[in-house]
């Protein structure tokens, strides 16, 4: 156990001062790399008057670094640095109630969390890959409060350093979304076994952000994002953790967004539309059931304390079919919808392919023009002028189809009311007409959700089919030029 909690270099560790010039060339690629996109995310907004973390470790690191940051990542958003203050938070509130905890931290790189929430009693294990800890240790020292580990997240060796007498946090920042699904699910497991009472922070990507990454996914042109493939949307993800291990008090969404401007415009306004706030990336806090009493670890409600962690603001999960008449429909016009929207980015994808390629090709072909493709240039017109025709025509079709759905819809209006009307005349009593009235309002509200959802169903078959032309045309062009 002694020998588990010490860091994994017995030399000593030249640390990088402050106000040193760059001088540090990181020797880290591949899903590593990741580490760096995240320090250039938090020190630009640690260098920010108004900015939302304060951490002159992260600039102190950055500023040593001997790397390209904007060349690679761009200019940063501060979702990332959002996603750490956030963490921040919880930790902090955490360490109120377990002042003496084992905080595990999961693919941490050159992340400084340990120093902007230390209590001055906490325990910390930083847990990375050997080369990651290499680079770490050449700006933070393993002390003996702070231990670092050099192996896999995945290797349970860092779960035999964790001192068994203490309450345990883990955090897994940036780091799950790059493993397949069974390697997270059997981690998860096993940390729900091995650390029953634990908190445990993390973050996910949608699906449609995974499947771009594992197409090539670029953050600029000069940097391409690792591959992620375990994506899940946010409605997905507590029954998704309740299925993998029952050993689970709570499930909690965190504000996780970009800190200022136009896009935390956006991000507001797609909370508020139920088909896309599930496809947003997701900040999740996790509560391990005891062994002894799962209630024993739920998180502090507003107002209200309880031995385990205060709870953080909270984006409430609320069906859209619990409780609402033809429910199982709605459910089905919102399932075509995220059909189409997938089958949307799809497009999209295929699309970019087909133009990058055709642009390679008159690129290639203004250099030499007798090896020009002249087959595949002669296409495109035609193409186009084919598929557009045919979802035109399929567009005319669809729309006399939704005229005379309307025109029977009103029709149905006319006869039902006209009935209604003659009922409620031949009432022979107050109460008799009352009750007519009642059953003809509950019937009309009836049919209006009826007929709203097969409009529904309609306008988005309509739009599927409209689009399958085009869907065709563009797949076989990228299948075909590969």
């Amino acid at each position: 156990m002694d020998a588990a909690r010490t860091s994994p270099n017995d030399h000593e560790v030249a640390v990088v001062p402050e106000g040193a010039a760059r001088q540090i060339a990181p020797d880290i690629a591949d899903v590593s790399e990741t580490m760096l996109w995240a320090l250039h995310n938090r020190a630009s907004e640690a260098r920010r008057r108004d900015g939302i973390l304060v951490d002159p470790d992260c600039v102190r690191i950055h500023e040593a670094i001997d790397y390209d940051f904007e060349r690679q990542f761009g200019d940063p958003v501060g979702s990332l640095a959002v996603r750490a203050a956030e963490i921040d938070r919880v930790l902090r509130r955490w360490l109120e109630h377990h002042p003496d905890g084992f905080v595990v931290s999961l693919g941490e790189g050159l992340e400084t969390q340990v120093r902007r929430v230390d209590n001055g009693r906490l325990h910390w294990l930083s847990v990375d890959l050997p080369d990651a800890i290499r680079l770490r240790e050449r700006f933070l020292a393993p002390t003996d409060r702070f231990r670092h580990i050099a192996v896999s997240a995945l290797d349970p060796t860092w779960m035999d350093a964790v001192d068994p007498s203490c309450d345990v946090f883990i955090v897994a920042q940036g780091l799950l979304m790059y493993l397949e699904q069974d390697t997270v699910r059997q981690l998860f497991s096993d940390i729900a076994d091995r650390f029953p009472g634990a908190a445990m922070v993390f973050d996910v990507v949608p699906r449609w952000f995974s499947s771009l990454t594992l197409l090539g996914l670029k953050q600029t042109p000069h940097y391409r994002l690792p591959p992620m493939p375990w994506g899940i949307n946010r409605d997905e993800l507590e029954p998704t953790l309740r299925r993998w291990n029952p050993r689970l008090s709570s499930v909690e969404f965190l504000d996780y967004r970009v800190p200022r401007g136009l896009p935390l415009l956006l991000a507001h306004m797609i909370d508020n539309v139920p088909i896309l706030r599930h496809e947003v990336p997701s900040l999740v806090l996790v509560g391990m059931a005891t062994t002894v009493c799962p209630s024993e670890l739920r998180f502090e409600k507003r107002g209200r304390r309880s031995k385990g962690l205060t709870a953080p603001r909270k984006q409430q999960m609320t069906s859209v079919n619990g409780g609402v008449p033809g429910a199982g429909a709605i459910g089905d016009v919102f399932a075509v919808a995220t059909r189409n929207a997938a089958r949307g980015g799809d497009l999209v994808i295929a699309t970019g392919q087909v133009m990058a390629k055709r642009m390679a090709l008159g690129m290639a072909a203004a250099l030499n023009p007798l090896l020009a493709d002249h087959t595949e240039f002669a296409r495109i017109v035609p193409e186009k002028v084919g598929a557009f025709s045919n979802a035109g025509m399929i567009m005319i079709e669809q729309s006399n189809r939704a005229n005379r759905q309307m025109a029977r819809l009103a029709s149905d209006e006319v006869v039902t009311t006209a009935r209604a009307t003659i009922a409620m005349a031949g009432c022979s009593s107050p109460a008799a007409l009352a009750a007519a009235q009642g059953r003809f309002a509950l019937a009309w509200f009836g049919r209006a959700a009826s007929n709203f959802i097969a409009m529904g169903m309609l306008a988005l078959s309509a739009q599927d089919a409209a689009m399958a032309p085009i869907r065709e045309t563009v797949g076989a062009n990228a299948e075909r030029l590969g």
